[in-house]
């Protein structure tokens, strides 16, 4: 059974415009390997794609990097996002997606071996992602979001749109390299609270817990199923 059938229709790969550290927590542009895509499910039903990955050599989670589903099932705008990635790989029109396999992966808490659905045709792949990070509130708690904003291919910059449509490679690139570095800030958050929310986790290290880490496993749904 598959779990997907792309189209890479102009719709679907359409461009917006729009510190040496080894961690993603700055928005801008990052080359790293997807070392595992990884579907999940919500407590509420959505299904999205966490991506598990590998920058300048330490291996990190971008948790609902990209949504596929809302929670009534029908398509999130995400699943577009995901078109692209497929392109950016190699995948062509009409590809299809094998349903997740089931793997142990060194992704639990200090690194013990977790069960995850994992997409084999995104492991080991290069890519460039365009990360934003992005501040709300919720119950008065201060939420840090990593939302990725775009893909790239690794050996010259190319968004889907410039494979599809044989365009220049790059162009949407330095386009997007001139505010990459935005942060997004919701509910009224300024950089100074989030400066100081910051300083406060590195005092409480290790007591404090993320906020935008999926809150349900795996089970009791099926992959692909509204």
């Amino acid at each position: 059974m598959a779990f997907m059938t792309m189209n890479t229709s102009q719709e679907n790969v359409q461009d917006w415009s729009g510190d040496g550290s080894n961690f993603i927590n700055k928005s801008g542009f990052y080359e790293v390997v997807i070392k595992a895509a990884i579907v999940d499910v919500t407590q509420k039903g959505s299904q999205h794609i966490n991506l598990w990955v590998d920058y300048n050599g330490q291996d990190q989670m971008l948790f609902q990097a990209i949504r596929l589903t809302n929670t009534d099932g029908s398509p999130n705008l995400g699943q577009q996002l995901f078109t692209k990635l497929y392109t950016v790989l190699g995948g062509q029109d009409g590809g299809v997606i094998a349903e997740p396999v089931s793997k142990q992966l060194p992704i639990g808490a200090k690194g013990a071996e977790k069960e995850a659905m994992v997409l084999e045709e995104f492991t080991d792949q290069p890519v460039i992602i365009r990360i934003q990070m992005e501040y709300s509130l919720y119950e008065g708690k201060i939420q840090e979001k990593k939302l990725v904003r775009n893909v790239f291919r690794v050996t010259d910059k190319a968004t889907a749109a410039e494979i599809v449509n044989a365009a220049t490679p790059g162009e949407q690139y330095n386009k997007e390299a001139e505010f990459a570095d935005q942060v997004k800030y919701d509910d009224g958050l300024t950089e100074e609270d989030v400066k100081k929310w910051k300083a406060d986790q590195k005092a409480n290290r290790g007591k404090i817990t993320s906020d935008n880490k999926p809150t349900a496993g795996f089970g009791g749904k099926k992959f692909g199923a509204k």
